[in-house]
């Protein structure tokens, strides 16, 4: 009982803690082109700056599959201003963090530091983005890393399966774009294509910032405007990519010699942001919750089932599981999809979810990075930073009826992928 007290208690505390970060105004400023979103966060002295660079795959063809991950990460490895071996004592002696990502939409240089260390933090930020050495020994050993890592998927199920998905459901898309790239593209990188590739993208137009910490605007303004305040504007319009639906059901068998079967079936679904996609969040999660009890709990038929609900531009849905018995698992999951249709739920397990939601949206939003990829993803959707403020508000509207509406518009045409050996497999039970 102590133990549950002193849980609640810490929920409640993190709740109000948590509510006054993401209460805070949010800001934004224009500094040659580049937006620049600044929320002040006083609570703590940590500081979240994140250069992010739009349009994903949209902005690469199939020979350049790779190329922006692989630019981003050499690029921190050394520069004109800090070598490579002061750069790493340096940041090593502040604690900052240096960090990129890529995915399908958007591609980022992420900085991570204490207030008192900003001024010398931003200086290695900034010289990274604009002053890369690119040698060639760095190239080497980054392309051979990825390499390794692009040829280990295949040896580990769950990230093989989420690769064929994306395969089977973004066929002809501009997302069938490996954004870590192939063996043959990385390959054929050199540090001149490194080079000219940054120098494209360094248009203020192509970036968009996103700073969240206990920083002041007018310091802030004054090291954008020293450091990108004189870059070209350029006129990079952004491509929406296009959703995608499927007019019927598939599946794709991929026959391995494992002790279960991986299968995960994808669905098309709304963007986040939109009326659709608060309610699919919270039907994601009423399913979520409903696998678990209906597939593990009462039958025993697997340990690990799961539905997600993606945060693409152009999004997906998709249940997901690890069966011995693929066919009488897929059909209490189908089973329990077709409930969300046919079934409203009731007033008192929507409010349950919804409290339920509300809890872990506050603790996963906890930190400055966490609020600043969230004031990102908003505004590089086309939705808008400024919605943010209203995400509890939209999820709190959400009813019963939405929840069985996105079921029936969404849930369905399967498209499946699966991973191993079963002994029976009935293809008619995937067709959903």
């Amino acid at each position: 009982m102590k133990v549950n007290k002193f849980y609640a208690l810490f929920i409640f505390l993190s709740l109000i803690f948590t509510t006054g970060l993401l209460a805070q105004q949010v800001q934004s400023f224009e500094v040659n082109g580049l937006e620049v979103i600044y929320k002040k966060n006083t609570a703590n002295d940590i500081i979240s700056i994140n250069m992010y660079f739009k349009g994903g795959t949209t902005v690469l063809n199939e020979d350049q599959a790779g190329l922006e991950a692989l630019m981003l990460t050499v690029a921190q490895k050394a520069t004109k201003n800090y070598p490579k071996e002061k750069l790493n004592a340096s940041l090593e002696k502040m604690n900052t963090k240096l960090t990129s990502s890529s995915n399908q939409d958007y591609s980022s240089l992420n900085l991570l530091c204490v207030k008192q260390n900003l001024a010398e933090s931003w200086k290695i930020f900034s010289d990274v983005l604009l002053n890369p050495l690119f040698t060639e020994e760095d190239l080497n050993l980054e392309r051979d890393k990825t390499i390794t890592s692009v040829k280990q998927v295949k040896d580990n199920p769950d990230a093989y399966l989420r690769k064929l998905i994306y395969h089977e459901f973004y066929i002809d898309h501009p997302y069938s774009i490996e954004v870590s790239g192939t063996e043959a593209t990385l390959s054929s990188f050199t540090t001149d294509d490194l080079k000219n590739y940054l120098k494209k993208r360094l248009q203020t137009s192509q970036m968009l910032m996103v700073v969240v910490g206990n920083v002041d605007r007018s310091e802030l303004e004054a090291m954008v405007k020293e450091s990108f305040g004189k870059l070209p504007k350029g006129n990079f319009v952004e491509v929406m990519p296009p959703e995608v639906t499927h007019s019927e059901p598939s599946i794709k068998i991929v026959e391995r010699e494992l002790p279960t079967n991986y299968i995960e079936g994808a669905y098309s679904a709304p963007r986040r942001g939109t009326t659709d996609g608060y309610a699919l969040l919270i039907t994601n999660s009423i399913l979520r919750d409903r696998l678990f009890e209906e597939v593990r709990t009462k039958r025993s038929l697997s340990y690990a089932p799961a539905s997600f609900y993606a945060t693409n531009f152009a999004n997906y849905g998709a249940i997901y599981v690890t069966a011995v018995k693929p066919d009488t698992t897929i059909k209490v999951m189908i089973g329990e999809l077709e409930k969300l249709k046919s079934e409203p739920i009731s007033g008192k397990e929507l409010r349950d979810k919804i409290r339920q939601f509300i809890t872990f949206y506050y603790l996963g939003n906890e930190t400055n990075r966490a609020q600043a990829n969230g004031l990102a993803f908003y505004e590089l959707a086309g939705i808008g930073y400024k919605e943010t403020a209203k995400f509890l508000d939209y999820i709190n509207k959400v009813t019963p009826e939405e929840v069985q509406n996105v079921a029936q518009k969404y849930m369905k045409n399967l498209q499946f992928v699966l991973i191993g050996n079963p002994q029976e497999l009935e293809i008619k039970d995937y067709m959903y």
